[in-house]
């Protein structure tokens, strides 16, 4: 059955997690050297003390300097300074000629600057060869700006200084760096000003002639198209375009309505507009008009006649011979006007007809209509060409824009340059009549005793000491630290967990007992005589035991303690409880057996049936620890196929404890641990028992443990410190974490 574990605190939580993190881990180094610090300190001594006596051997050093005023000191003079006012335009302000400090002290340091004054020394002293000058100048040259002593701030003011054994070199030294320097604010600026002069001068010319060139692409543009500036005349055309277009909408759509007009009046007198302008022709002469009114006359007389008299009698022929007359007359007439006015009507034409004055009025308004509709037409003939003409116009307006706009642009653009580089030409001319602001306020001078000898300064030991005790230091922990990694194994617990990066679920103290317990005398007394005879003496035996393997089992001790801390560590990693765990180790002789038998007890004695089982077929030893019969085991029921139960065994005085030994091998000798058999039995004793627990051989000489390892729950490894090897302790876990095998974590072994 199952036994559920009582709330443990947190504390007890954190001890399990993994001390190893991510990047590199200094812990196991400091512990290194904690433990050689003896070696450490030893060598640090001895490097410092050599140091110290090298450095006795220095010699004295003499320190010079001088100072430069490198900007005008008052107001004043920045006021009558002629730059100042050509620059500014007469109005001057406060930081217009601040001097640019930071890049003049690394200019003064540069290379360049200390070769020129290492050639100048080596020509007035051939002391030394001038690469030697050049690295003492690199070295000891300083250039300062000089601060207010008291105060803080900065001055105007270069201080520099430059330290050597040889005062007369020193002083060479000093006397030179003034008069480059002094040399450098006066010639090198002056020939910059004359550069920047020569350059103004070369581009001169040539901005000129642009200008030149550009001014008269413009007025040929301007003389091409008649204008002074396209975008204004843009604007009139666009204007004009509007214009049309509203003229034109206007005109057809007055258009529209007199052909409207028209087609009513023609549809009303039936007449078309020739033969409207005819009708109104033929109206207008008297004498056909006088000739018709006769003619309508005799036609009512006819009417009237017609009622009274027969159509052969004398009064209505008289009357119709009359209007025949009439009518001929009439014809004759019409005909007369008609070719007099070139008229074009045809025979029986409505426009022949007497019209009333109304009927006169309505072909009025159509002849109107038609001389308006003409009008309109001719009218339109007139605004379209216009418009179409404006439109082909003012597309070239837009490049020409552009053109014009661009050369305009140019002009300006090239004008001002040509503006500024003049006034910059007469700027830099007035300020190189000006005078050169660096002067040398003190001279270059070593400090004299009250004899005038210089003064010198013993040597600076502190640097050498300080080179001499880390170098001592770092010797000393390279050498420790290459000591240990010789050594190859484990000093502490601490360095096991870290160097494997694995939790440390446990940590077995050593068993300093000196005389055998009670339990453990009855335990020796029954070894198999194969033991015995592999050995001296009955006593060499037990020394062996009580060296690797023994179990001991003092009440209420330090040694028990620590397994059920360990047994409590496995459940605080679990959130289920664990039915199967293997115990392995690196090497033989790790304590693996021990772990695995005491973890057992532990377990047995918090109420869980446990199962101890001894898979180590080449080394066992449980049955030699619990003093159990070996005769029959593991390898039966794997290779006979004996039922376990009829093998297990009671361990005797340990309630809850069984074990399943190795087994004897009767004369054969079993190479492989793994089987289908073992399979299934561990799936069988996972369900039997609440917890199984599997002493193993070493992780490494056994392939077979792989497998077996992928069916337990979980797996244990157990290093014993001073002991086991940390290449081969990397190599398991790493081919653990490879295989992806449930390692839970590391239990530490005192052995020793």
């Amino acid at each position: 059955m199952s036994v559920s574990l009582p709330n443990l605190p947190e504390e007890q939580l954190e001890d399990v997690s993994p001390s190893g993190t991510k990047g590199f881990n200094f812990r196991p180094y400091l512990r290194i050297c904690l433990r050689k610090v003896w070696l450490i300190a030893g060598l640090a001594s001895l490097t410092t003390l050599a140091a110290w006596l090298y450095s006795t051997k220095d010699p004295y050093t003499y320190t010079g300097n001088f100072f430069l005023l490198v900007e005008p000191i008052s107001a004043s003079a920045k006021l009558t300074n002629p730059s100042t006012l050509t620059r500014t335009q007469g109005v001057p302000r406060e930081d217009m000629f601040e001097l640019d400090y930071p890049t003049n002290l690394v200019f003064l340091k540069s290379p360049g600057m200390t070769f020129k004054i290492a050639q100048e020394v080596y020509e007035k002293e051939k002391t030394r060869p001038v690469p030697a000058i050049w690295k003492d100048l690199r070295e000891n040259l300083k250039v300062e700006r000089a601060a207010l002593e008291g105060r803080g701030g900065e001055t105007k003011i270069f201080q520099v200084y430059y330290t050597g054994e040889n005062p007369k070199e020193v002083q060479t030294i000093l006397s030179t760096a003034a008069e480059t320097f002094v040399k450098y604010s006066a010639e090198d600026r002056e020939t910059n000003i004359k550069a920047g002069v020569k350059f103004i001068d070369g581009r001169l010319p040539d901005l000129q002639k642009r200008l030149r060139d550009l001014k008269t692409k413009q007025k040929q543009l301007r003389q091409t198209y008649e204008l002074i500036d396209p975008t204004p005349k843009n604007n009139e055309v666009l204007n004009q375009i509007s214009t049309l277009e509203s003229q034109l909408l206007t005109t057809e759509i007055q258009l529209q309505a007199q052909k409207e007009l028209v087609n009513s009046l023609q549809e009303q007198l039936n007449l078309s507009p020739e033969e409207a302008f005819a009708a109104a022709t033929l109206s207008q002469d008297p004498s056909r008009m006088a000739l018709l009114s006769q003619l309508q006359e005799l036609d009512s007389q006819i009417a009237v006649a017609s009622a009274t008299f027969t159509d052969g009698s004398p009064q209505l022929q008289d009357l119709q011979d009359k209007r025949q007359n009439v009518l001929t007359l009439l014809n004759q007439k019409t005909q007369e006007i008609i070719t007099l006015n070139s008229l074009s009507v045809s025979p029986g034409s409505p426009a022949l007809s007497f019209h009333d004055p109304t009927r006169l009025q309505l072909i009025q308004q159509l002849l109107e209509a038609s001389n308006q509709v003409k009008l309109l037409e001719s009218q339109l003939q007139t605004i379209k060409p216009a418009k179409q003409q404006r439109e082909q116009q003012v597309k070239r307006y837009p490049n020409l824009i552009n053109e014009y706009s661009d050369l305009e642009n140019q002009i300006q653009l090239t004008q001002d340059i040509l503006n500024k580089l003049l006034l910059q030409r007469e700027t830099l001319e007035v300020e190189s009549a000006q005078e050169l602001p660096w002067q040398l306020i003190s001279k270059p001078q070593i400090p004299l005793d009250e004899n005038g000898d210089p003064i010198g300064y013993p040597p600076d030991s502190k640097k050498k000491l300080f080179a001499g005790f880390m170098g001592g230091l770092l010797l000393g922990m390279g050498l420790a630290i290459g000591w240990e990694k010789r050594q190859n194994m484990f000093y502490t617990a601490d360095d096991v967990s870290d160097l494997l990066s694995l939790p440390l679920l446990g940590e077995i103290p050593k068993d300093d007992r000196t005389a055998l317990s009670p339990e453990f005398s009855s335990l020796s007394a029954s070894l198999p005589d194969i033991n015995a005879k592999s050995m001296a003496t009955k006593d060499q035996a037990q020394k062996k035991y009580l060296h690797d393997e023994v179990l001991t089992i003092p009440n209420e001790s330090l040694f028990l303690e620590a397994f059920d801390r360990l047994y409590t560590q496995l459940y605080l990693l679990q959130s289920s409880t664990i039915r199967s765990l293997m115990v392995c180790s690196v090497e033989p002789q790790d304590g693996q057996s021990t772990v695995a038998l005491n973890l057992a007890i532990s377990a047995a004695n918090n109420g869980q049936r446990v199962l101890l089982v001894d898979t180590n077929f080449s080394n066992p030893q449980l049955h030699n620890l619990l003093n159990i019969s070996n005769y029959k085991g593991l390898i039966q029921v794997i290779k006979d196929r004996v039922s376990p139960q009829a093998i297990i065994q009671d361990v005797p005085d340990i309630e809850n404890l069984s074990i399943l030994t190795a087994g004897e091998s009767m004369g054969q000798t079993t190479k492989r641990l793994w089987s289908p058999q073992l399979d299934n039995l561990m799936e069988e004793l996972a369900k039997t028992y609440d917890l199984v627990i599997y002493d193993t051989p070493p992780f490494l000489d056994s392939s077979d443990l792989k497998f077996m390892a992928k069916k337990a729950e979980g797996m244990l490894m157990v290093v014993a410190l001073k002991k086991t090897s940390q290449s081969l302790a990397k190599k398991a876990v790493k081919e653990i974490q490879s295989l992806n095998l449930p390692l839970m974590g590391v239990v530490v072994n005192h052995l020793i």
